[in-house]
């Protein structure tokens, strides 16, 4: 069982968007810090992550509960989320 999915991330405070590599077995909390990590080391090193991002669908609109796992979620391979 392939335990990663790819997605194409938009970051609109950034004006950018990212293809990245989710794993599937943690949860949306464990993949915002991830994706501020990522910000941080790869777009620009003066961003500060806040604990109130979050996930969202960009085709639904849903907004993903952060303690929800990957797995659980309608998030698969090739799906377009923004984080804000």
């Amino acid at each position: 069982m392939n335990h990663k999915i790819i997605c194409e991330v938009a970051f609109p405070i950034l004006s950018t968007s990212l293809d990245i590599n989710i794993p599937i077995n943690k949860t949306i909390d464990y993949v915002c810090k991830m994706l501020d990590k990522i910000i941080q080391e790869n777009i620009s090193s003066s961003f500060v992550g806040k604990e109130t991002s979050i996930l969202v669908n960009k085709k639904t609109g849903q907004v993903y509960d952060k303690n929800e796992l990957i797995k659980n979620t309608d998030i698969a391979n090739g799906s377009k989320l923004t984080y804000y």
